[in-house]
């Protein structure tokens, strides 16, 4: 994603900030995938702490998105 307004010198930032993000959700797709391996509580309380960082994630990835283009009107 390339943000042409975006000055050089924040380019980093705000790539590293998007690169963060996406870890993040790559990490809560790895953890999803060992909830087979789980019973029960364990398995209902690591689902659960699984959707709330997705969302929480998917809402920061948009957030940072919606206020580069405003800042940028991309």
């Amino acid at each position: 994603m390339t943000y042409p307004g975006l000055h050089a010198r924040d380019r980093p930032t705000a790539t590293a900030c998007f690169r963060a993000v996406r870890q993040r959700l790559a990490f809560v797709r790895q953890k999803e995938h060992e909830l087979a391996l789980l019973q029960g509580f364990r398995r209902e309380m690591a689902a659960r702490t699984c959707e709330r960082i997705r969302r929480e994630t998917r809402l920061q990835l948009q957030a940072m998105r919606q206020l580069l283009h405003a800042l940028f009107g991309i």
